[in-house]
Formats: C-alpha cells, sequence, structure tokens
C-alpha cells in the first residue's frame, strides 16, 4: 500500500462512517474499483480514527450522558438501543457469508435513499429525544444492527428512523452519533482480535497516515450532518447515492 492509498482510504471511511451513505458500501466499491486492499488490521485502524473523530467532537454531550446516567435517559436508551444492533449483527457475522454480502450492495444503497426520501417528506419532527418512548429506540437499535449489510448508512438509517417516530432531526443526529460509539468499539475488537492471527503486511507509516486522515474526515463529517439536519439539505445525500448506486449495479 501506498502512502496517497492510506490517504484515500482514511479519508473515504472517515467521510463516509457518519455522512448517511454508507461507509462500508463506498469502502468495498473502492476495493473493486481500484483494486486496493488495505488488509484487516489496517481497516481496524480507520475505525479508531473515526471513534477518536465522533468522541472529540461530542465530547461535552457523551460527558454529560456518562457522568449522569440515571438522570439523563440517552445513557439508558444508548444501552437498550444496543443490544438488538449486537444481537443482530452477531447472527449476521455467523450465519451470512461475507461473500453473499456483496451482492447486497446495491440494496443497500437503494433502501438507504428510500429511508432518506422518506424521513425528507413524511416526517414532522416535534419531540425531544427524551420524550421519544421506548419503541423508536429499539427499532432504531434494530435498524442499526440491519446496517451491518454493505450499502445501508448505519447513520443514514438511524437518523431516518428517529425522524420518522417524530424526533426532530438534530437529537435524532446527536443520538445517532452517541449509539455509534459502542458499536465501532465492538466492532474494533472483535476485527482486532482477527487481524492479531493474520500477518500485517501494511506499512506502520501509512496505517499512522490512514488513521490521522479518518479522523480529520470524520471531525468534517459529523459537522457537515450536524449542519445539513439543521439547514434541511438532508434531500441531497439521497440524490448522491444514485451515483454509487448504478456504479455497484455495473461492476458486481
Amino acid at each position: 500500500m501506498t502512502v496517497l492509498q492510506s490517504i484515500f482510504l482514511g479519508l473515504l471511511q472517515g467521510f463516509t462512517e457518519f455522512l448517511p451513505v454508507s461507509s462500508s458500501g463506498h469502502l468495498l466499491l473502492a476495493e473493486k474499483l481500484f483494486d486496493i486492499q488495505g488488509g484487516l488490521f489496517f481497516d481496524v485502524m480507520l475505525h479508531i480514527g473515526t471513534l477518536f473523530a465522533v468522541i472529540i467532537s461530542m465530547r461535552h454531550t457523551l460527558w454529560q450522558t456518562i457522568r449522569h446516567p440515571v438522570k439523563d435517559r440517552r445513557f439508558v436508551y444508548l444501552v437498550v438501543a444496543s443490544i438488538p444492533t449486537f444481537v443482530i449483527a452477531l447472527l449476521v457475522k455467523l450465519f451470512v457469508p461475507e461473500k453473499f454480502l456483496q451482492y447486497t450492495l446495491p440494496f443497500g444503497f437503494a433502501l438507504t435513499i428510500v429511508l432518506i426520501v422518506l424521513s425528507d417528506r413524511l416526517s414532522r419532527p416535534r419531540l425531544r429525544m427524551d420524550e421519544s418512548g421506548w419503541l423508536p429506540v429499539i427499532i432504531t437499535g434494530v435498524t442499526q444492527g440491519i446496517a451491518v449489510f454493505p450499502g445501508l448508512s448505519r447513520s443514514g438509517s438511524t437518523i431516518s428512523t428517529m425522524k420518522l417516530f417524530g424526533i426532530n432531526a438534530s437529537d435524532a443526529a446527536e443520538f445517532s452519533f452517541l449509539l455509534s460509539v459502542p458499536v465501532i468499539v465492538a466492532s474494533a475488537v472483535v476485527e482486532g482480535y482477527e487481524a492479531l492471527t493474520t500477518a500485517i503486511t501494511t506499512p506502520w507509516y501509512c496505517i499512522v497516515i490512514g488513521i490521522v486522515a479518518a479522523f480529520l474526515s470524520g471531525l468534517v463529517s459529523v459537522y457537515m450532518v450536524m449542519r445539513a439536519v439543521k439547514t434541511k439539505s438532508w434531500i441531497w445525500f439521497a440524490v448522491y447515492l444514485i451515483i454509487p448506486l448504478i456504479v455497484s449495479l455495473i461492476i458486481l
């Protein structure tokens, strides 16, 4: 792997991790189009970069949630929503072959487009997150679990789901980012364990550069999503997704 390739993959991972466009889908397309293989350990390190990005950007909210786990209902919501996510992700990992997952890519992109459009046109955001009740939280966790399939954006599906339940866009985006923390940590632990059993062929300096690129682009991505949901420009992500959808139909 070259330095330019590590920068490219790092930027791609960081931008698409939090934008509603599917990081797994874009990385899969990049591998197919440009024949770039970073390796499992490199992928884990990119996830660590995006983890630091969301922790830094959401540090005040995250600290408030951890500091007051009883008073701040978001902590309990995070725990409850994470349970179906982990269960579904585990079932997919155990019983769905990885080679099969790539063929779901176009369907994932298409479903993300549908969810974004529906949430943009049908949602009536009026509730704060702490007023939502348990059903939206559980369904959001289920949606996030299903988003392990490539092409189905984790942030896009969770934010859209919450908006359809009437939760205002800013709270939905904020909760989606907080919800990504346990998911990224769990993914890094599982994939990191698998990476230890394989040879690390990527140069260390490429790994470091990739982490920095993922971290910086992840910060920008969080800002872009928060700005998009506040300025009601969410629909443009659905328009953009038509491009990777068409590309995925051609190359798969």
